[in-house]
């Protein structure tokens, strides 16, 4: 391990003794390309890190799958056309769902996915078709990045009532006031998606939180210990010193759940 990735783990080790964290769980989403080496894929595995692996072919290495397979949930992007042989090298990671784009449901193969959880991102407008074709998929998992003038409140019931966990990364400020957004219900199963350090609006709703760097440890203690719930993000960058920082996230914060059970 170099000198700088040494200095990385230690500093984000430190912790004041007067106000560690202590978490019950935590949920982490790292975002990592598929060039990365399995051994560094295997060290970001922990209880509560989440893998979404960029590729640029449905075909992977079969040592990235024996480390996908560690992971208590990841998903691998794929496209189509799916053809048996993209999903049966699938068959030892039973937990590793597909990573779909919404505009390529209808493109062919996707049949070959039978149960396997799958995670959908839809990019702009959401009508009444493409939410039926979403919904048809039962997705786990669903992100939807509207334009700055796609979400109505028609949009928003489509997508509040589809199935799975919803994440909503908007280009600005939350559109419709809190109070007029219509199924309570359905919306607690929908999270924001927000930058670091971005205050403003969110009507209750669950965050997901995409961190551009390890805060001090009481900004840390104070965002997880809100009472809505709160997910991280991190995009992991291909150099070894940007997997040390991701392999020190998942370090501080399973330290924390250990932390815990003392």
């Amino acid at each position: 391990m170099s000198v700088a990735a040494v200095l990385l783990v230690t500093v984000l080790a430190q912790a004041p003794v007067s106000d560690p964290l202590v978490l019950p769980g935590y949920r982490l989403h790292l975002v990592v390309d598929e060039s990365v080496e399995a051994d560094a894929l295997r060290a970001l595995a922990g209880s509560g890190t989440v893998l979404w692996l960029r590729t640029k072919s449905n075909t992977l290495r079969e040592s990235t799958i024996e480390a996908l397979a560690r992971f208590p949930e990841a998903y691998v992007q794929l496209r189509p056309p799916l053809k048996e042989a993209h999903v049966r090298q699938l068959r030892g990671a039973p937990r590793v769902g597909a990573w779909l784009e919404a505009q390529a449901l209808s493109g062919p193969g996707l049949h070959w996915l039978g149960s396997r959880r799958a995670a959908v991102e839809i990019r702009g407008g959401l009508d009444a078709e493409l939410a039926r074709r979403v919904g048809a998929l039962r997705p786990s998992r669903i992100l939807w990045l509207p334009g700055a003038s796609e979400v109505s409140l028609e949009a928003w019931g489509a997508f509040a009532q589809l199935p799975g966990s919803k994440l909503l990364a908007l280009a600005g400020a939350l559109g419709p006031p809190c109070p007029e957004l219509p199924w309570r219900a359905a919306l607690s199963t929908v999270s924001l998606r927000v930058e670091q350090g971005t205050g403003g609006e969110t009507c209750g709703l669950g965050q997901r939180v995409v961190m551009k760097g390890f805060p001090e440890e009481a900004a840390l203690v104070a965002l997880l210990g809100q009472e809505r719930p709160t997910e991280l993000e991190l995009e992991v960058g291909t150099s070894p010193r940007e997997v040390e920082r991701a392999r020190a996230w998942v370090q501080r914060l399973e330290a924390a759940v250990r932390g815990r059970s003392r």
